[in-house]
């Protein structure tokens, strides 16, 4: 049959694969089931504002995702995202910045200046991270607990572990130091501009899937949106697809759905049989985000701060990146054990070191799968699967990185790659 794709998923691997197609010339439908594309990235509207499901951090080093963006804003990518060098402050207890150093100097320098650390802790940080960036040997049974175990408290309690919980969504006690380690080194190990920041100016939507979408009907795709499948009926010539619609036959398909939905569609398919059990027993992980809407005159004095002593980690104000005065959005990863007021205790945090005022109205997101567990060990999959016309795409696939929106991009790539060599 003449070569026509399906692409099941329309979170940011979705997008990504479904474009990769299309741009290749190859006649592509892409899948949503919700009414908004992004996946567990994606645009909400709350109190007549366009927010997020989940505030997010890019890394210079996520160069996949970088280039996707610039492509499909090129005349305005200024405004999409902003850079700036990495710095991590947690007043009044801890200051890290990296200077303009070439990698990995500049992390060793911004460790050795490092304000709260003694320099005691200060030497003892530098060398772990020179003898992680240079580690060699298997890290696939510890955890990052374990590796970080000949440091001293303090580091791990304000540096390494706050770390590895915005990195990996995953505790330190259960956390892959492989993982964790490969982040690092993607960071530190490589450019000097690979452990910039990057905090996103638009909603997650808007950002890269809805452009991704817009590009794809252009180049003659078709976009179904509130279009969920229920079904696969693999045969050896070509894939059916059923929805509420009725049903399609496509020469490959990409399966882009996250990772705890890939049963229910694999499981019915004797090649993905495996495949579904080895992805069901994956754990997850929730996020969860609070929005404060204060007074608008109110502005923190960086656009980004890290917080200590409870159950945020992180706290942004939307009113420099967004333009939205006044609005705070306070994380929690890994937040499977919070309380019931936990943005109380986040805005306790915050004041440590900031006076808000009373806020006008709290909104509380968990997203409660945000990522998988990253845990030691774990087996993530091929973007190719047992049947020849059937590929994956997602954040779980194998890859250097954890769930990030870098892994979900490579993903898309890769499994779009794959299926073209194909036809």
């Amino acid at each position: 049959m003449k070569p026509a794709v399906a692409v099941i998923g329309g979170g940011w691997a979705g997008c990504t694969a479904a474009l990769t197609v299309a741009e290749a010339g190859v006649a592509v439908t892409l899948y949503e089931a919700s009414r908004t594309l992004g996946g567990r990235a994606r645009s909400v509207e709350l109190e007549g504002r366009s927010l997020d499901n989940g505030q997010h951090i890019l890394l210079g080093a996520y160069e996949q995702t970088l280039q996707l963006i610039e492509r499909l804003h090129p005349a305005t990518t200024q405004h999409g995202l902003w850079r700036l060098p990495l710095t991590l402050k947690q007043p009044p207890d801890f200051s890290f910045a990296c200077p303009p150093l070439p990698a990995p100097l500049h992390l060793l320098a911004g460790l050795l200046t490092a304000r709260g650390l003694n320099w005691g802790e200060k030497l003892a940080a530098a060398r772990w991270a020179h003898a992680l960036l240079n580690k060699t040997d298997s890290l696939d049974h510890l955890s990052v607990s374990q590796l970080t175990r000949s440091q001293p408290e303090k580091l791990c309690r304000l540096l390494w572990h706050p770390l590895c919980v915005s990195a990996l969504n995953t505790p330190p006690q259960t956390a892959s130091a492989r993982v964790f380690r490969d982040v690092v080194c993607a960071a530190f190990g490589g450019r000097r501009h690979h452990s910039d920041l990057l905090l996103p100016r638009r909603d997650l939507t808007a950002l890269l899937p809805a452009p991704a979408a817009a590009r794809l009907v252009e180049l003659g795709g078709e976009l179904r949106m509130a279009c969920r499948v229920t079904a696969l009926d693999a045969a050896a010539d070509g894939i059916t697809l059923t929805t509420h619609d009725g049903s399609a036959v496509y020469s490959h398909i990409v399966v882009a759905v996250a990772p705890q939905h890939l049963a229910a569609l694999a499981a019915p398919v004797a090649a993905l049989q495996s495949l579904a059990g080895e992805v069901g027993a994956y754990r997850y992980q929730p996020i969860a985000t609070g929005y404060v809407q204060y007074d608008t005159a109110f502005r923190l004095a960086a656009p980004l701060f890290a917080l200590a002593g409870g159950p945020a980690q992180f706290v942004f104000d939307r009113g420099q990146s967004h333009g939205q005065a006044g609005l705070l959005a306070f994380v929690a990863s890994a937040a499977a054990n919070l309380s019931a007021d936990w943005l109380d205790e986040a805005e306790i945090q915050l004041q440590r070191f900031a006076e808000p005022g009373p806020a006008r109205w709290r909104r509380r997101i968990i997203e409660k799968n945000a990522t998988y567990a990253c845990v030691p060990g774990l087996a993530r999959p091929a973007v190719c699967t047992a049947h020849p016309r059937i590929f994956l795409a997602g954040d779980y696939t194998a890859g250097p990185y954890p769930a990030t929106l870098e892994s979900a991009t490579q993903s898309g790539v890769q499994s779009a790659g794959a299926l073209l060599e194909k036809l």
